[in-house]
């Protein structure tokens, strides 16, 4: 199966870091694939939309495109997977354009008429996310990045290099960050999800309160699985666990 990787929140497909191989390697068959959001990474030319359907819109132009590359088989199924933004956007997308996927895995994220703004973005994140935005140093930046983001602290030097390094070929205009902000404080979840969806969260995250993911499994019926020790971003902490749960649920 192939599968359509989301990053988030002013995040590239270069800081999916282990995840994808870890995934291609546990979850049997799957082939991953990963696309920027416009105004980001590879996407950076592109105008980043104010609203989720937006990214919808311009995610599946490409994505479309994408299908048709040499080396993508497309006569095997599409499933998608979306972290924080990336999970507004893939159940966005699954609602509007039902047969595009046939699952998606949503890690981390939040509706506005689920969970109250002081639970999707929690306050104590505010003023290290503000000391981020604001630092010269890009080294500095990712630091206080993934000081909110992670808890594996093995792994955060390693981390700061590689995104470091990312930043270096594809820098992010403040503008991007607001518009892409604004979208996720905007959006709200659709009624109902017309293909099976995993929803996984975790227990430790220090930017979203670990209440929002059961709110959307409840919404849609869905299962959701939750993460003892992990940050915000499982996919750096635990790569591992995400595909295991996936391949179980499959």
């Amino acid at each position: 199966m192939n599968w359509l990787f989301l990053k988030g929140l002013a995040r590239s497909q270069g800081h999916w870091d282990r995840q994808p191989a870890v995934f291609m390697d546990r979850v049997p068959g799957a082939r991953v694939h990963t696309i920027d959001l416009p105004g980001v990474g590879e996407a950076v030319e592109r105008l980043a939309p104010w609203k989720v359907a937006g990214l919808v819109a311009d995610l599946r132009e490409r994505w479309l495109e994408l299908k048709q590359q040499p080396g993508v088989d497309d006569t095997s199924p599409w499933s998608i997977l979306g972290i924080s933004l990336g999970g507004m956007i893939s159940m966005e997308w699954t609602a509007s354009h039902p047969t595009d996927f046939e699952r998606s895995v949503i890690i981390t994220s939040s509706a506005g008429n689920l969970s109250p703004p002081w639970k999707r973005l929690l306050p104590s994140v505010g003023p290290k996310y503000m000391r981020a935005f604001l630092a010269k140093d890009a080294k500095d930046r990712e630091g206080h990045s993934l000081a909110v983001t992670t808890n594996e602290l093995a792994q955060r030097d390693e981390l700061i290099e590689l995104f470091v390094e990312v930043a270096k070929t594809h820098a992010l205009r403040p503008s991007v960050v607001i518009r892409q902000l604004l979208a996720a404080t905007r959006w709200r979840a659709p009624k109902t999800l017309p293909i099976p969806t995993l929803f996984l969260g975790s227990m430790a995250d220090g930017m979203v309160h670990p209440s929002c993911t059961p709110a959307l499994a409840t919404r849609f019926t869905a299962p959701s699985r939750m993460h003892e020790t992990a940050g915000h971003e499982i996919p750096h902490d635990d790569p591992f666990w995400i595909a295991d749960q996936v391949a179980e649920w499959l």
